[in-house]
């Protein structure tokens, strides 16, 4: 068609014929814009196909490694909440330490009251995603703001477990070592160490401190969640 056009537009400048040369010549404009923009939209077609099989890739590689981040966080969470569930019986039967029933639940449970387990997920999927821009093919904007913040949430709870290792390492357990015995946990160093009005305050604390985790565990925004959350997402496409 555009040879068409030209050897019309040669053939009209040749018998001096302005009229149709200058209409055969815009002819020819036109029909070489129209396939330029043609050419512009094949590739911009091609491109977004690139995108959206890149970004199927990317989700793929999110939910696996969210699986296997929400699933070696499950016996974390366990561990936590029974070490809070501790210091409930613990605070709950002090005041009545005259019962021995209730004497020896704290005996038994003080031991639990121990927490603060440290987790460390696998970000590397989310921190390439960031760090190469390729977060930007994710069209799904909730599940994008979920990877944005999702480290600031981990950090959130890294640090409220970390406060409670340092209660334990720094205070709690030197305490322990210094006035109580952990060869032998039912000794009379042990029982003493529970009307022991300064080990109490530093349970106080730790359970004080137990209880931010599960909050960051159990609240609407708490990082089970917001794995659960990308897990789902992230399988819409899949």
């Amino acid at each position: 068609m555009l040879n068409l056009f030209r050897k019309k537009r040669d053939k009209s400048l040749k018998e001096n014929n302005v009229r149709k040369y200058v209409k055969y010549a815009f002819g020819e404009i036109i029909l070489v814009m129209v396939g330029i923009l043609l050419a512009l939209q094949v590739n911009t077609w091609n491109e977004k196909r690139k995108g959206r099989i890149k970004e199927k890739a990317i989700l793929s590689q999110l939910n696996k490694e969210f699986s296997k981040n929400l699933a070696s966080f499950i016996p974390i969470k366990e561990a936590q909440l029974r070490t809070f569930n501790s210091g409930q019986i613990v605070f709950r039967n002090l005041k009545k330490m005259h019962i021995p029933a209730c004497r020896d639940s704290v005996y038994r449970y003080v031991q639990g009251m121990s927490g603060g387990y440290a987790y460390y997920p696998s970000n590397g999927v989310v921190e390439s995603l960031i760090s190469t821009g390729d977060i930007n093919l994710i069209q799904n904007d909730t599940l994008r703001n979920y990877l944005v913040s999702w480290k600031d949430e981990l950090k959130n709870y890294t640090e409220r477990v970390n406060i409670d290792i340092t209660l334990w390492s720094h205070t709690l357990e030197p305490y322990i070592i210094n006035h109580g015995n952990l060869v032998d946990l039912k000794s009379e160093e042990n029982f003493k160490l529970v009307e022991d009005r300064v080990f109490i305050n530093i349970l106080f604390r730790q359970q004080h401190y137990n209880r931010n985790i599960v909050s960051a565990i159990q609240n609407e925004n708490s990082i089970e969640n917001y794995m659960k959350e990308i897990i789902r997402l992230s399988e819409a496409k899949k």
